[in-house]
């Protein structure tokens, strides 16, 4: 992974050393003029607001995502913070269901397009920004827990879980939108989530909710239980949920006709039974016989999809913290969550187990030729609907441990020695049920099986046989690391003290993925392995260069920090990643804040040339070639590629003013320039066959030589080419590529007002550009005002709490967009309305710490908008921008004793 743009070595370079001597002398002048010492007042506030980690009950430093040093907020950046109370307040479910309350996600609107059953999007992934959404196995928003990663998750996926964490075990989620490889390494492009669990915990507490909606509900049960003692605490929590699932049929507005809407009617003409061509006549079943018809009627293949899965989950967390000696503390959290989902979705999906084939005239064919089936040979289009019901049910089972244990080790004065271990396992099972279309087909010609629906009936061994079959996924993701970290106060200076931290990291990561194909008695296996290991370098100085004993007017306060890391991997090479913040105050009310770095992101195991589904396909010929039996070439699946990389600039403010107590307002721009980025072409190279830009991405008439170099030692799906006497009349490379660069900004906005029991606030994202340009082109152009990148998000809140009492309302807005696929139709806005109740009683009787809360969604039970883009799945709403549950109410209550 040698890096060869210049901004993240010289450019960078000179700057810092510049900065650090300009602000060195600027101190020295300052501690030169500085009056008598202030109370640092404006600290420790800025520090509270943005770390926004509450306060404890004991006296542990924690160390703050963004950085590695202990007791210090991020300098140039803004941390976004879910506190436990209002993690409480959502009524959330899991973890995916928490995040839609982040500004900075913005999937608020959204219950997520995951079912459970794409091996190519498994999970949810978090995107900040949007910044990656469906680039790739991987996510470019690192997710950790307590600072430490999970192990990936899915197929061709290797994001992690984030509904593997028990949301009654939070003690808060932190969110930097921002980059931080120099601090965390790959995949930290547009930001982290870090997910903080409860480290202290004194008693027992019971939680229960129940939800529902219209054909929806939902249950969560946690039980949570600590101790603390003298030199130690331990916390254990359990937690299940489940939900039942959201029917397409159950939903007015999904469908393949949209013509209500001012869509387009794609319902499809080959209804159950069956469809008849003879000649230049059509034949279609009316019930009790066949007749000739130029009418022929529609159905809906695609309409019992599941818009949304039922799930179980049952997950448990345990963590213990035990003081060795004074100056020796050892602890250790273990997670482990179980997930099964089952989705059902249309027999006929997509056309699936339609069965098209011609059949001779006569016995065995004449089961319906008494009703009006023409006698002759004819092609006969099967729907299997009404012989095995128009629905199958995919189940996906999964589960995730992480263990993670180590030692925080006092070395003098504020110096500490951190050493932890952790490791991580991911097994994930899918099953994708369809009908054995062959043994169909050859059951249809040879007359053993009955298409027509009428006459004889088939005999239920053979539709079992028939319906015995499906592709199964199996992977296996593990995470292996050790960590080393010393920091501490390196010397006083004028300013303050000037800390710095010193870090190595060791990782494993491994991915063993398979296939099996065919009925459950004669399964064809298609396994591969990857690995991955690194080792990596960090360093960080937090440098005060203006502080309380040399504050002068114009310059309040002074910081500045330095970070970088170097990461070393042994399949991708290495890369060093540097980035600079800087805080500055004027006054004490006003924070300046900005931040330049470089970040980047590793291929993901599951875009790799071992990735599950890479193989060489035999497909039709797209060249209009005449030749008898001609046929292309597709390969598809992973590919060598290099590192996605990025630089990344913030700038913004924290404006608190104490003539205006409870007020913040908050502002930060932020630009990202993101390269190499990993995607498919898509069928441009085929569809685009003058195009020279796809040039690289296809071979036409190919030499014996170029379809072996081609092909190498790539999987086949099937017989390739039968002998080099016909040759493919192409070979085109559709497998992942680093296709592309973005160029993406905009600004995080964030409200605040807090008098007395009242609590205003608006936040939000307002994205300026998302611009790409694919590799070699000269052409740039806008993804803006897409699906993929809405302009404007933002989430509007007022609360107020009075006594035992509190309520909250939320206004949820996503902006309108375009839709690519339907230039006549753009997507109105969605706003819905979120509303809380909750009650805390207090006193000594039996009701001392029961907790009552309702919470709705959707309050006003709105649609979502109409979007329609079937290539995605999107038959009336974008699942991506909108949830089909509507409105949905939850009561709940909890008890401490």
């Amino acid at each position: 992974m040698k890096r060869t743009d210049k901004f993240s070595r010289k450019a960078l370079r000179a700057g810092l050393m510049c900065s650090v001597a300009g602000l060195v002398a600027l101190s020295a002048s300052s501690a030169t003029m500085a009056q008598t010492a202030q109370p640092d007042a404006a600290t420790a506030a800025q520090a509270s607001d943005t770390t926004a980690p509450p306060a404890q009950e004991d006296t542990t430093v924690v160390v703050v995502t963004g950085t590695s040093i202990r007791g210090k907020p991020p300098v140039g950046a803004s941390i976004d913070t879910i506190s436990r109370d209002e993690i409480k307040a959502t009524a959330a479910t899991n973890v995916t269901e928490l995040l839609r309350s982040a500004p900075e996600i913005g999937s608020f609107n959204t219950t997520g397009g995951n079912t459970g059953r794409d091996q190519a999007n498994f999970v949810d992934q978090p995107a900040i920004h949007g910044v990656g959404v469906g680039n790739g196995g991987g996510g470019l928003t690192l997710v950790l827990v307590n600072g430490h990663r999970l192990p990936g998750a899915g197929i061709n996926q290797t994001a992690p879980d984030p509904s593997s964490i028990p949301t009654s075990a939070l003690q808060r989620v932190e969110v930097i939108a921002d980059g931080a490889s120099s601090i965390y390494g790959s995949d930290a492009i547009a930001g982290v989530i870090n997910f903080i669990t409860l480290k202290k915990f004194d008693g027992v507490q019971l939680s229960g909710t129940t939800a529902f909606g219209d054909g929806y509900k939902s249950n969560n049960v946690s039980l949570l239980g600590g101790k603390s003692w003298s030199t130690g605490s331990i916390v254990l929590d359990l937690e299940s949920s489940d939900n039942t699932a959201i029917n397409g049929s159950e939903r007015s507005y999904y469908g393949d006709d949209q013509s209500a809407n001012g869509g387009p009617d794609t319902r499809a003409t080959t209804c159950a039974p069956a469809v008849i061509t003879s000649g230049a006549s059509t034949y279609a079943f009316t019930g009790s016989a066949y007749a000739a018809t130029t009418d022929l009627a529609k159905c809906d293949l695609n309409k019992n999809n599941d818009l949304y899965p039922s799930n179980s989950r049952r997950q448990g967390l345990i963590s213990l913290t035990q003081n060795l000696t004074d100056n020796i503390q050892f602890s250790s959290t273990v997670l482990y969550s179980e997930r099964a989902v089952d989705s059902v979705v249309s027999m006929t999906n997509g056309s699936a187990n339609l069965v098209t084939t011609t059949v001779a005239g006569g016995a065995p064919h004449d089961y319906a030729v008494s009703l009006g089936a023409p006698t002759g040979t004819h092609t006969i289009t099967y729907n299997p609907t009404a012989d095995f019901g128009p629905t199958l049910t995919d189940p996906t089972r999964t589960s995730t441990l992480s263990a993670v244990a180590g030692f925080d080790i006092k070395l003098g004065g504020d110096w500490h020695l951190a050493i932890d271990a952790n490791y991580g396992r991911e097994h994930d099972d899918i099953i994708l049920r369809s009908l054995n279309t062959g043994l169909l087909t050859s059951a249809i010609q040879s007359g053993a099986f009955n298409p027509y629906g009428v006459g004889t009936a088939n005999s239920q061994a053979l539709k079992d046989q028939i319906a015995d079959y499906a592709t199964r996924y199996i992977g296996v993701q593990t995470v292996k690391e050790v960590n080393a970290k010393i920091d501490g106060t390196l010397f006083e200076m004028p300013g303050g003290p000037l800390k710095v931290a010193v870090g190595v990291n060791a990782r494993e990561e491994t991915f063993d993925a398979k296939a099996l194909i065919g009925a459950s008695d004669d399964l064809a296996l298609t396994q591969t392995v990857g690995k991955r290991k690194s080792n990596s370098i960090y360093a960080e100085a937090v440098i005060p260069f203006v502080g309380d004993a040399n504050a002068i007017p114009g310059i309040y306060k002074l910081d500045v920090d330095l970070s970088a890391r170097y990461d070393d991997y042994d399949d991708v090479g290495n890369t060093t990643n540097p980035k600079i913040g800087i805080n500055y105050m004027p006054i004490e009310d006003l924070t300046l804040r900005t931040s330049v770095g470089s970040s980047f992101h590793a291929p993901s195991l599951a875009d790799s040339g071992t990735a599950i589904d890479t193989r060489a396909i035999r497909f039709a010929d797209f060249t209009g070639s005449t030749t008898p039996g001609a046929y292309s070439i597709i390969l598809a699946g992973g590919n060598t590629l290099k590192p996605e990389t990025a630089k990344t600039l913030s700038a913004g403010f924290d404006y608190k003013p104490s003539s205006v107590p409870g007020l913040k307002l908050s502002l930060t721009y932020f630009a990202i320039d993101y390269k190499n980025v990993i995607t498919f072409p898509g069928f441009n190279p085929v569809s685009e066959p003058n195009n020279p830009l796809f040039d690289k991405y296809r071979i036409y008439n190919p030499t014996v030589a170029q379809v072996t170099a081609a092909l190498g030692d790539m999987r086949h799906d099937g017989l390739v080419y039968p002998d080099v006497t016909l040759l493919p009349t192409a070979v085109y490379d559709l497998r992942r590529q680093n296709f592309a660069e973005q160029k993406i900004g905009g600004f995080d906005f964030d409200l605040q007002y807090k008098v007395g029991g009242l609590g205003l606030g608006l936040q939000g994202t307002y994205l300026n550009k998302f611009d790409q340009q694919i590799n070699g082109d000269t052409t740039v152009s806008s993804r803006l005002d897409t699906s993929y990148a809405v302009k404007l998000k933002m989430r509007a809140s007022v609360g107020y709490s009075w006594g035992s009492y509190s309520a909250a309302g939320f206004i949820n807005y996503t902006g309108k967009y375009e839709n690519p696929a339907d230039a006549n139709a753009d997507v109105d806005a969605f706003t819905t309305v979120d509303f809380n109740l909750r009650r805390d009683f207090e006193g000594e009787g039996m009701d001392k710490g029961l907790s009552l809360y309702l919470n709705v969604s959707n309050l006003f039970d709105q649609d979502p908008p109409y979007y329609w883009d079937p290539s995605n799945g999107a038959r009336g709403y974008d699942a991506s921008r909108g949830s089909p549950l509507g409105r949905v109410v939850s009561v709940g209550l909890s008890k401490k004793w």
